[in-house]
């Protein structure tokens, strides 16, 4: 294990964070996405952005991630809009509140990284826990964002919120859930043509019917089981892997398959949760589980959060290294 964020982060103001969801850039380097960022230890509102980005050319994955520059130059700045509302009024009522903004995952296709984006209305609401996703996209490398009119609305319970994206064969495949830990609806798959990436129109369901099985273009039947947090899809050495932060096994986990619509495997445990203080090989408090664009099935590299939300430090990412190819 290696800590990612902290002090060697802390030069572009950002030190305490979380996510660091890494997607390749047009030019080859690795662009990082943080969620809410502090400039102190922890959580602390100094300096509260989100989202922030940070870029690495790092190639020796096992030595940890090291950073190069900042969208924002010398402080890495909030690259989309945020409106930081605290008042986290639960009901669905109260439209338009965004207590944060937060990316979930990125792809590239040519010169232009697209983000997914959500805008998060509350984390005490269990009802409606965000607005809506939206896409937003740069052409300069990461360091000017344009917020797209593609958007997904939460219409109460909506597995369209959370996002991980991967492109194949022409599409840009999603796999999305609620951005709920405890909605048990699962997550659901649709697909793209990159070059419409950003018509809401042009999306296809993958979806089971009675009498013609699974197809593309029927309405979309969760193709794996919920509770879920946030997840990541890449496909790596000619198989699709899936890495998620699971709940009910208190881990971050990942499931394979040959093809994008499955069978996929049974959950694999890579990180497991415990308690602070352990001394078994567990970590407290942890979430995400995002894979370096760089990973082998051999190797793969990880991006998993901790936050100590009792004393809201640590606030950190750290990076783990471990295989998929052991069985």
């Amino acid at each position: 294990m290696k800590e990612v964020t902290g002090e060697a982060t802390r030069r572009w103001g950002v030190h305490g964070t979380d996510l660091g969801c890494p997607a390749r850039l047009a030019d080859g380097r690795v662009a990082f996405f943080f969620g809410d960022t502090f400039s102190s230890h922890g959580r602390h509102d100094r300096r509260w952005r989100s989202p922030v980005m940070l870029r690495s050319t790092t190639t020796d994955l096992r030595g940890g991630i090291e950073f190069d520059s900042a969208a924002g130059g010398r402080t890495a700045r909030e690259i989309l809009p945020n409106a930081h509302d605290v008042r986290e009024l639960p009901d669905r009522e109260s439209a338009g509140t965004e207590f944060t903004v937060v990316p979930a995952d990125a792809v590239t296709i040519g010169d232009r990284t697209y983000l997914s984006v959500v805008s998060v209305h509350s984390w005490r609401s269990r009802a409606w826990p965000t607005n809506f996703t939206y896409l937003a996209w740069s052409d300069d490398g990461g360091e000017n964002w344009h917020r797209s009119p593609a958007r997904w609305d939460n219409r109460g319970g909506s597995l369209d919120q959370l996002w991980t994206m991967e492109r194949h064969d022409g599409y840009v495949y999603v796999v999305s859930s609620a951005f709920d830990r405890i909605n048990p609806g699962g997550m659901i798959l649709r697909r793209v043509p990159e070059p419409c990436i950003l018509e809401p129109g042009a999306y296809e369901e993958w979806g089971w019917d009675r009498g013609t099985g699974w197809a593309w273009g029927q309405p979309a039947t969760p193709i794996l089981p919920g509770p879920v947090g946030e997840m990541c899809l890449r496909r790596i050495d000619g198989t699709w892997v899936l890495a998620y932060f699971d709940p009910a096994a208190y881990a971050i986990v990942t499931r394979t398959a040959e093809r994008i619509d499955g069978p996929w495997s049974e959950p694999t445990v890579q990180i497991a949760g415990g308690d602070w203080g352990a001394t078994d090989g567990t970590w407290a408090q942890i979430y995400g589980g995002f894979i370096h664009p760089a990973s082998t099935l051999g190797e793969l590299h990880l991006f998993v959060s901790q936050w100590n939300t009792t004393t809201g430090d640590p606030y950190r990412v750290l990076q783990f290294t471990t295989r998929l190819d052991a069985g």
